[in-house]
């Protein structure tokens, strides 16, 4: 064992020898072009020698290891202070990145913070790239424009972030209205806010809908904040926000020989990620069947009816008909989308759909993030003041409520 001291802790960092000699990151013990290790932990031998331990000149360590197992003779190996006490809790925790603040919106937010790419600029990745993914980030939606008619665009908008997810419905998929449909989006009804796949796994992280033609009555997109309707429910009633988070219903597709079904609550501690489908429910829901189990469904009923609410109401939903040529791209984990009704016989609307997943969005976020962090936050106020002013904008609810 080693024990290191630093200013301000009364107790020392006790570090283990075998674990350090894991924990190189020279270029010998890990690839400078894979970043993938050249070891295995169980090839480290328990109690490797130690020559020499310092410290440097910004408190990290040195150790010159003897008789090393992976280079002949000795090996030297340098710790960072930060990763001397980071690593050192009970659990290694993933790396933190900075990232822009989340900005919760409203109709009027929206329509001020609307952000339309040119699709030359994000095909470019240059500004117009890093601010539409700054956008995506903080709000959750963004729009790119004159993008070519062809039916591979929306992949080429996708790899601009990742590669596809590919699910059940293919690597792309064509929105537009068929007899006998396989979905409710490929009707002309009226489609109400929900997220898409919630009864997979892997639900995606990011939806692209291509406007590939849009001559018809009616079908105006729909968007609305998911996460601003969450923290407002977290700010307002605690006991709606507890039955939210607590209860779980079961999402399922059981057609044209596909069997899928998960269960998700309505919101989890951290409201940013929320889960409402209403037409992909599977209609038979989990119950307690007794008076308590009734009077329990009865109290989530009442939660459940205020979040949609808050998703619904004029003053929460931004509305937009989309035209050819566009493409709107979208957290499915935060943003709900729907549709207006249209009719198919004043003329034709088709868009083109794909998926990104959520460790691929995650990863772009990850490797950009300094220059999305340059670009500045979106609204710096805590997402619970945010709140916070939507509760005093629109008196959402009474001061006894709160």
């Amino acid at each position: 064992m080693i024990n290191v001291g630093y200013p301000g802790q009364e107790k020392p960092v006790v570090l283990d020898r075998h674990w350090l000699r894991d924990a190189c990151e020279c270029d010998i013990c890990v690839d400078p072009d894979s970043g993938q290790k050249n070891f295995g932990t169980c090839d480290v031998p328990a109690e490797l020698p130690i020559e020499q331990i310092s410290r440097t000149e910004d408190g990290g360590l040195e150790i010159v290891w003897g008789n090393d197992f992976l280079t002949p003779g000795k090996h030297v190996s340098r710790y960072s202070p930060a990763t001397i006490q980071t690593r050192a809790q009970q659990a290694v925790q993933p790396d933190a990145i900075s990232l822009p603040a989340l900005t919760l919106w409203d109709k009027l937010i929206f329509k001020r913070d609307h952000l339309m790419i040119d699709y030359e600029e994000w095909m470019a990745s240059g500004k117009g790239f890093l601010s539409g993914l700054h956008r995506l980030h903080t709000h959750g939606l963004l729009f790119v424009r004159n993008v070519p008619k062809a039916e591979e665009s929306v992949v080429s908008i996708a790899n601009q972030i990742g590669n596809l997810q590919e699910t059940f419905y293919g690597r792309t998929w064509d929105v537009r209205s068929k007899p006998k449909a396989e979905n409710v989006a490929y009707t002309s009804s009226f489609l109400g806010l929900h997220q898409d796949l919630l009864y997979i796994r892997d639900t995606p992280r990011i939806q692209l809908l291509h406007c590939l033609e849009n001559t018809c009555e009616g079908g105006e997109s729909m968007f609305s904040d998911g996460a601003r309707a969450g923290h407002l429910i977290k700010f307002g009633s605690p006991n709606h926000f507890d039955y939210l988070i607590n209860k779980q219903l079961r999402y399922h597709y059981k057609k044209h020989g596909h069997h899928y079904e998960m269960e998700h609550p309505v919101l989890s501690e951290n409201p940013n990620i929320i889960f409402w489908s209403p037409p992909f429910q599977a209609p038979t829901q989990p119950f307690e069947k007794t008076e308590g189990g009734s009077r329990s469904h009865r109290k989530w009923l009442a939660a459940a009816s205020e979040f949609r609410r808050l998703l619904e109401e004029d003053q929460w939903m931004y509305e937009y008909k989309m035209r050819p040529g566009e493409c709107v791209v979208f957290d499915n984990l935060r943003v709900l989308h729907g549709r207006k009704q249209f009719n198919t016989a004043s003329g034709s609307r088709w868009l083109k759909g794909a998926y990104i997943a959520d460790d691929v969005f995650r990863s772009k976020l990850a490797v950009l993030s300094p220059q999305l962090m340059a670009l500045g936050g979106g609204d710096n106020a805590p997402l619970e003041y945010q709140a916070r002013r939507f509760q005093d904008k629109y008196n959402v609810r009474s001061e006894s409520e709160i």
